[in-house]
């Protein structure tokens, strides 16, 4: 059935004119979101209310919000019969026993002729938001120092029926994240750390301290570490999502090392000295050196080529063999 509609011109006029505005609710709803791909929240608000969405200080991750209405029949049958308007820098900051404010209004809609209504908030001048069909993007930048987003509904015509004027609309809210996610990358040695150089994926990464943040995309990374004090190292991260992934890399010097395992009972001599260094890791000098295993009559003798950047295991055992013809 076709509805005589009765635009109330004023109020646009007022909407293209002025981007501050002074007004008042009839009932202020809060929620809030985190920046967590499973957080989200809900709510149900009148025509003359209010939504405010507090959104968390760290918003790193945070690429947009993401707004479904659930719209009742009775509204879908007079589309754009009631505005959504979209605001920030409110004031004073919104509470539930709060209804006049002022604030600036960055974005007015009406409400389509339909039972759900989508819109996209960008929260980061880099986002991949896109409209289509089923979804509105929202294209101005809201302010996020107060770190709230307003909304507010309100009929923008006569004649409009009560049922439509005590109608309920559900709105739940979701963040819209990056596909990115942090690697905290530390490194440390037994000494003071010297200056190492990071790579990621084949690619330089500025790294001046012991431990730094940095931003990547989802998915697996390879890490390389190279320094001329320092053995490299290469290591295998996976990124997830709006997270921080915590990776220590110990460098290890140069210098090759030597472990010696063997048995109790046994004696160790290194280049003809007696060796009480069993079962730990040691330094040792580059060269060719002689390891003596002796276990009471016993004597086997065995000669390595120490190289710089190695790590060596000398291990001394007995083994059993039982033969059947």
């Amino acid at each position: 059935m076709f509805k005589q509609k009765v635009f109330l011109i004023s109020i646009f006029s007022l909407f293209s004119l002025l981007n501050a505005e002074t007004f008042r609710v009839s009932k202020m709803h809060t929620l809030r979101i985190e920046q967590d791909a499973a957080s989200e929240a809900s709510e149900k608000i009148g025509i003359s209310e209010a939504l405010a969405i507090y959104i968390p200080e760290e918003k790193e991750f945070l690429e947009g919000l993401e707004i479904k209405m659930e719209i009742p029949e009775i509204i879908a049958e007079w589309p754009d019969c009631i505005a959504c308007s979209v605001y920030d820098k409110i004031k004073p900051l919104p509470s539930p026993t709060q209804i006049d404010y002022s604030a600036n209004r960055e974005y007015v809609s009406t409400l389509p002729g339909r039972l759900s209504w989508v819109i996209q908030i960008p929260l980061s001048k880099t986002n991949s938001l896109k409209a289509n069909k089923f979804v509105t993007k929202m294209d101005a930048l809201p302010d996020l120092s107060q770190n709230v987003i307003f909304i507010r509904l309100q009929p923008v015509m006569k004649g409009i029926p009560e049922e439509v004027s005590k109608a309920k609309i559900g709105i739940s809210v979701k963040p819209i994240l990056k596909n990115k996610g942090n690697l905290n990358l530390t490194l440390s040695s037994k000494g003071k750390l010297e200056p190492c150089s990071v790579f990621i994926d084949d690619n330089s990464v500025s790294f001046t301290k012991d431990s730094h943040k940095i931003l990547l995309d989802t998915g697996i990374h390879n890490i390389s570490i190279i320094s001329e004090a320092y053995r490299n190292e290469v290591r295998t991260v996976r990124i997830e999502q709006a997270k921080t992934t915590a990776l220590t890399v110990e460098m290890k010097s140069i210098e090759p090392t030597l472990i010696i395992l063997a048995p109790e009972s046994t004696k160790v001599f290194l280049d003809g000295e007696a060796c009480s260094t069993i079962g730990k890791e040691f330094v040792i000098s580059e060269g060719e050196h002689k390891i003596t295993f002796s276990i009471g009559d016993y004597e086997i003798v065995r000669t390595i080529n120490v190289i710089k950047g190695k790590s060596y295991t000398a291990n001394f055992g007995f083994d059993l063999q039982i033969l059947e013809e």
